[in-house]
């Protein structure tokens, strides 16, 4: 889905976790979902949009945005590879509705699940100019390669996570 989406052949600069800054620090470097991050930290609901999805049975691959509910802002940029025959068949029909942030669903399920960053990256700001406005503040997004596992290690889903600058 990658090279079919709006990162296309973007390379990614691998950073280690002490280089990631503030405030990409607290919003990345931690061993929890990233819906549950922004929320905390945007002090909002977070919203879902799934720019295309493409399914196999036991993948389902998708390109979304994540947003502040109240103001409609784009908080996150994601591509999602979630493992459906890892999850309990009665969540597969949320997760495929595509109409809530897998963080919640996971959340509001119960099961008990992890997060694993595999490393934070930086990709130039225009990469996701049509997503994210234009910042004074920065030229790079900041983002994550993460797991998200079972408690019996079971790959839940692999995504790459990344922020507004």
């Amino acid at each position: 889905i990658r090279s079919a989406s709006l990162l296309g052949a973007t390379p990614l600069a691998w950073l280690s976790a002490p280089e990631v800054p503030a405030p990409y620090q607290q919003l990345l470097v931690h061993n929890h979902d990233m819906t549950s991050a922004l929320a905390g930290f945007h002090h909002d609901s977070i919203s879902l949009t799934v720019l295309q999805s493409r399914q196999t049975e036991t993948r389902y691959l998708r390109e979304v945005t994540l947003h502040a509910a109240t103001t409609g802002a784009s908080v996150e940029y994601g591509l999602i590879e979630i493992l459906l025959d890892s999850f309990p068949a009665e969540l597969r029909p949320l997760i495929l509705a595509g109409d809530t942030p897998l963080g919640n669903i996971l959340t509001s399920s119960g099961l008990d699940f992890r997060s694993e960053p595999q490393g934070f990256f930086t990709i130039p700001a225009n990469t996701l100019e049509s997503i994210f406005p234009k910042s004074s503040t920065g030229k790079i997004l900041y983002g994550r390669y993460n797991h998200l596992l079972h408690d019996d290690d079971i790959i839940l889903a692999r995504i790459l996570d990344i922020l507004p600058a």
